[in-house]
């Protein structure tokens, strides 16, 4: 049997991927947690509270308008939460870090700069220029855009645009990768495997992953387990176990998981959903 941690730090010295028994990922913890946005009439979340164990890879799911942005945003630092707080391996979170790092929707690369620069950016600004080169050589390895350092990115598909952000998040070992829908404007085809592909380089390296989405089978793929939120105020109504990832689409597991989800997330919703589509595959 293939031990992954060894593999993983043998081809990517620069990781130090979990060994058995042991995540390197962040713990991170909610607890009554409470946001009003200036000027607003209600509470864009009440009463949060939740936990996510380290290497845990979790879904935060609900309608849109529900918060689930918000506390996506004040998990990695980017709000302040009105009440309660937040701590990430018992830090409690003022502002952003290089330890807890956002995927967008968009990308956000500069336009004018090659594949390798644009990964490299987090390794210049914090000072560690010196091991930009070897490091980018290995993250875009890793990414699978290895004979892509020195194309534009202007040049790239969305799907590979968006794996030079991954490296980029990933450029200084962070603990945590918060996912805010970064797939979303994605093809079908080229969603599917970037789903799997940030699956599996999280688990590989021990990460903890917080995903924001609003797609049933986004979640029964990616996730361990789903925190389904309700809306006006935004606060979690149900939490659902999905399962381990790698379950092909349309296998008892992935179909288990995505009832469990439905039926939360009907629940949630106050309203019956259509199925989600299952017509693409990992």
């Amino acid at each position: 049997m293939t031990n992954t941690s060894a593999s993983v730090e043998g081809k990517f010295p620069g990781w130090h991927a979990p060994v058995t028994g042991h995540v390197r990922g962040a713990e991170i913890r909610v607890t009554g947690l409470t946001h009003r946005y200036r000027h607003a009439k209600e509470n864009a979340l009440q009463d949060i509270n939740l936990r996510i164990a380290s290497g845990e890879a979790a879904a935060i799911i609900g309608r849109s308008g529900c918060g689930k942005s918000t506390l996506l945003h004040i998990i990695a630092g980017l709000v302040k939460p009105s009440v309660g707080e937040v701590t990430i391996n018992g830090l409690v979170i003022r502002h952003p870090s290089p330890r807890w790092v956002m995927m967008f929707q968009q990308p956000s690369l500069f336009p004018w700069a090659s594949v390798a620069d644009n990964v490299a950016l987090g390794l210049r600004f914090n000072g560690r220029q010196s091991e930009a080169k070897s490091r980018v050589a290995e993250l875009l390895d890793l990414v699978e855009l290895g004979s892509y350092a020195s194309r534009n990115v202007q040049d790239l598909s969305g799907g590979q645009q968006q794996r030079v952000a991954l490296a980029r998040s990933l450029a200084l070992s962070p603990e945590a990768l918060l996912l805010d829908e970064p797939f979303s404007a994605l093809d079908t085809f080229t969603r599917s495997t970037m789903q799997r592909d940030v699956r599996r380089i999280a688990r590989e390296l021990g990460i903890t992953l917080v995903l924001v989405t609003h797609d049933i089978n986004e979640a029964a793929l990616m996730s361990d387990r789903a925190f389904i939120m309700a809306a006006h105020p935004g606060r979690i109504r149900n939490e659902v176990t999905v399962r381990s990832a790698d379950t092909l689409t349309g296998a008892p597991g992935f179909e288990q998981a995505q009832r469990a989800l439905i039926e939360a997330y009907e629940g949630a919703a106050g309203r019956s959903i259509s199925s989600p589509s299952t017509d693409w595959t990992i």
